[in-house]
């Protein structure tokens, strides 16, 4: 059996299990509310928008932003250092497999982005059906451009052909853009790997996998998922300095995993930003509601969180009982949600909140207390 087929096949089947546990997950209905409530602000957003509006720098901005961040699968395997070895020769079939696999994941993000863009841009510039199709194109070359360039380990490629892109389209000729991403895409073509970089797929297989489930851990326990975490010194320090002395060892471990950790403080601030977007967007009275939707969403995953936690934390190891741990990391769960809270309610308030903000922050606090008590 062809080598791809058969980890496409595997691959297919993780999905579509965990796909069922996502469906059947409390978060993704939150999910659906706020992508709803998303689309009415962003639509009472545009619906007040002119000719003046610089539609064409969002454009601009939203090509530099597409070749950057992808996560290539590869779908490799550990065991494929020693079993794929004698093979490597002849293999080139897996690899245009994996290439056409990433341009398709490529292709996806970008339509997404654009359908939140072109409506922005249709508002707001005359712009001519060919040179619209001209912008989607480009989206979908300079994101597939990304996404390969980091198969192939070529850096550098798709910025530029971003770069050049945006520029294009800033000096007035939309319908030229396609140009630079196709150019980077020949480039790509000719210098294309012909034997595997084992060593470098099987690290972007090994961080596009742990990113996958993060997203998973949301809905599901992974107990066994390893993570990166990062080092963080100043704010380790300052708790080595204050917090060391004061606290008991639970809280001072669970504490260090929490503000070195890639889905505890990472996730409360990428929330926190969209928040204050939506709040831009949408302005008026309501914008204080906001506080308890996107608090609510950080709790619902921050919560499930401890008991993941429990079975890989250092605290887990050390002579403290489950009580004691469940209590430190509450302690710690309240004081970030709060704090989330009292950020965004501020920021509400700077968006034109009254009255609805000081609501928004109750509600905000009773969600919080609700997940926290069951958490058991």
């Amino acid at each position: 059996m062809n080598v791809f087929r058969q980890r496409f096949g595997v691959w297919v089947e993780d999905v579509v299990k965990y796909s069922r546990y996502v469906a059947n997950g409390g978060l993704l209905f939150t999910l659906y509310f706020t992508l709803i409530y998303g689309a009415f602000v962003y639509n009472q957003f545009l619906s007040g928008l002119d000719a003046s509006f610089p539609s064409a720098w969002v454009v601009a901005l939203a090509f530099l932003v597409l070749p950057l961040g992808h996560r290539p699968r590869t779908l490799l395997q550990e065991a494929d250092q020693v079993f794929l070895l004698p093979e490597l020769g002849n293999i080139r079939a897996y690899m245009n497999g994996v290439r056409l696999f990433n341009v398709v994941f490529a292709s996806v993000r970008a339509v997404l982005l654009m359908l939140v863009v072109l409506p922005l841009l249709v508002r707001t510039l005359d712009v001519t059906p060919g040179e619209v199709l001209a912008i989607i194109a480009t989206s979908v070359l300079l994101s597939v451009v990304g996404r390969l360039a980091k198969l192939e380990s070529i850096r550098y490629v798709g910025v530029v052909s971003a770069f050049f892109s945006a520029g294009v389209m800033l000096v007035g000729f939309p319908i030229v853009t396609p140009v630079p991403p196709l150019l980077a895409l020949i480039y790509l073509h000719i210098k294309r790997n012909e034997r595997i970089p084992l060593a470098d797929w099987l690290v972007l297989e090994q961080a596009s996998k742990a990113q996958f489930n993060r997203v998973v851990s949301w809905f599901v326990d992974l107990p066994d998922m390893r993570e990166d975490v990062k080092a963080r010194p100043f704010i380790v320090n300052v708790m080595n300095r204050y917090l060391l002395k004061r606290t008991d060892a639970a809280r001072y471990v669970y504490g260090l995993r929490i503000v070195r950790s890639n889905d505890s403080l990472d996730l409360m601030f990428r929330l926190s930003l969209v928040a204050i977007l939506v709040m831009w967007l949408s302005g008026g009275w309501y914008v204080g509601l906001v506080v308890p939707l996107f608090v609510g969403l950080t709790a619902l995953q921050l919560v499930p969180l401890f008991k993941r936690l429990d079975s890989v934390s250092i605290a887990s190891w050390l002579p403290i009982t489950r009580t004691e741990r469940l209590a430190a990391y509450k302690w710690w769960t309240l004081r970030l949600l709060v704090g989330q809270a009292l950020g965004l309610g501020i920021a509400s308030l700077l968006f034109g909140g009254t009255w609805d903000a000081l609501v928004g922050l109750v509600l905000a606090y009773g969600i919080v207390r609700y997940y926290l008590a069951r958490l058991k």
